[in-house]
């Protein structure tokens, strides 16, 4: 399979014309420079083949820490290309460092493309004769921006160079997606290294370095794994407009598509207020949820012992009540303590929520948690559970909350604690280790009557009528 490495000096257009290669908004576009740090990486098809694509943070002639450390990763990941697409300003004509580039692409004795991008009209292109002079051919004319040029220069990418017949088809089992979100400068760049056992990520003191969203494959133990590496999410009143919000609403998405959320916490550091903003996020999308506990290492005093472990879970809950259901697995990703565990524990929490849980199995278990404790009453009236309904979808592949319909008497008669106390009663009768309950209250129609036109009996202990002794046998 052909990998095409997107490569270039900052502001030229990259990651515009990574996405639109992709057919789709993949990597975070913003006038800023500098804003693609990570390579990014996305599986595409030209000409009905299958290639991968990568973009890769601007390079500088800077020696700064971040700067230098942006340069160095995308100069690692052209290791891996076939081809190059070395992506030039045609407005800007030539600079010192596009020659530079060149003279490095050159060396590496691979394919060049030079495309010379922001060609938005026909008055540009008599500029990009002058890129000619680098000696990779004639460059192709593209405007990324307004997408012009674009589907010649897939034509072009697709039509030369040999691609390696396919075998039969392969039906692989799709890869589970696993989302690390955090607050700013919890590690969540360096668990993420630490797991693929390689610096692929840019990694910093300084907080926020991560922009985007990065995608990153992950083969562990015969299983398919995405890791999802998201932006810090800081806190509103301290995001910019533009970028920052950007970046906040792409680790979001990443949390939409994901199958399990690890919500990384800084241990030395504790719980904060923003720590509580993303829990509710995860909540309230509902995916099913592991939280590692990073820096484990940091902790004063022996950072080991499983009582040691109890009491720090039991103060997470405390301070996290929406996520009380997710396991804590404390960890060191500087120290590569407890990886393993941690990908153990997310693929048992997934495995838990593809399981489906059957209706009747379902109001069997509400008849019997009402015998033992019936709902409360207010003002004369008691609320009346007449039929639960499982609304998950039926999928497998899913990653959905356990999502319960109940059809009561009056819903107004519901009250939190008994809510509460349900779910603690059904998260011992039912596999759902680190998935969240949604509850949905809905009046049953016509006196108890279901959606479905039927009259089931309210779930209480039924009481036999003894015969009397002048009735006849």
């Amino acid at each position: 399979m052909r990998t095409f490495v997107i490569v270039g000096r900052t502001n030229v257009g990259k990651s515009t014309l990574f996405n639109r290669i992709c057919g789709k908004d993949i990597a975070l576009t913003h006038s800023e420079p500098g804003v693609t740090r990570d390579p990014l990486l996305a599986r595409v098809r030209l000409g009905g083949k299958a290639a991968i694509l990568i973009d890769t943070g601007g390079v500088t002639l800077s020696s700064k820490g971040t700067e230098q450390a942006v340069t160095d990763l995308a100069l690692a990941a052209l290791d891996q290309a076939t081809d190059l697409l070395l992506v030039l300003d045609c407005r800007s004509g030539l600079t010192p460092l596009d020659r530079e580039i060149a003279g490095h692409l050159r060396k590496l004795g691979k394919t060049v493309w030079v495309i010379a991008n922001k060609v938005d009209d026909e008055r540009v292109e008599p500029l990009a004769a002058e890129l000619s002079e680098l000696g990779f051919g004639e460059p192709i004319l593209v405007s990324a921006a307004h997408n012009r040029g674009i589907r010649q220069l897939r034509e072009r990418l697709m039509g030369e160079g040999d691609f390696l017949p396919s075998a039969s088809p392969r039906v692989e089992e799709p890869a589970r997606r696993l989302a690390l979100l955090g607050r700013p400068n919890v590690g969540k760049s360096t668990l993420v290294n630490a797991l693929i056992g390689e610096s692929r990520l840019l990694v910093a003191p300084e907080p926020g370095t991560t922009h985007d969203a990065i995608d990153i494959e992950l083969s562990w133990r015969s299983r398919r794994l995405l890791l999802i590496d998201t932006a810090g999410l800081a806190p509103r009143h301290k995001q910019r407009e533009g970028l920052e919000e950007k970046t906040a609403g792409r680790s979001i998405h990443a949390l939409a598509r994901a199958h399990v959320a690890i919500l990384v916490l800084d241990s030395h550091f504790g719980v904060t207020r923003q720590d509580k903003t993303i829990a509710s996020w995860i909540q309230r999308i509902g995916r099913p949820c592991v939280i590692a506990l990073n820096k484990w290492d940091l902790l004063s005093g022996p950072a080991g012992g499983k009582e040691t472990e109890a009491m720090l879970a039991d103060a997470v809950r405390r301070e996290l009540p929406l996520l009380s259901f997710a396991p804590v697995v404390p960890l060191s990703a500087r120290e590569g303590t407890n990886l393993d565990r941690l990908l153990e524990t997310s693929l048992r929490v997934d495995e838990e929520a593809k399981r489906e849980i059957s209706t009747g199995a379902l109001n069997r278990f509400f008849q019997k948690v009402q015998r033992r404790l019936p709902p409360p009453g207010s003002g004369g009236k008691r609320l009346k559970i007449y039929y639960a309904v499982n609304e998950a979808p039926r999928d497998s592949a899913s990653a959905s909350p356990l999502c319960l319909r109940l059809y009561v008497n009056d819903p107004r008669l519901r009250v939190e604690s008994y809510e509460r106390f349900l779910e603690a009663q059904i998260r011992k009768e039912f596999p759902l280790l680190g998935r969240p309950v949604h509850w949905r209250w809905k009046k049953a129609e016509g006196k108890g009557r279901t959606v479905s036109g039927k009259r089931p009996a309210p779930l209480r202990p039924s009481r036999r009528r003894k015969k009397s002794s002048r009735e006849p046998g």
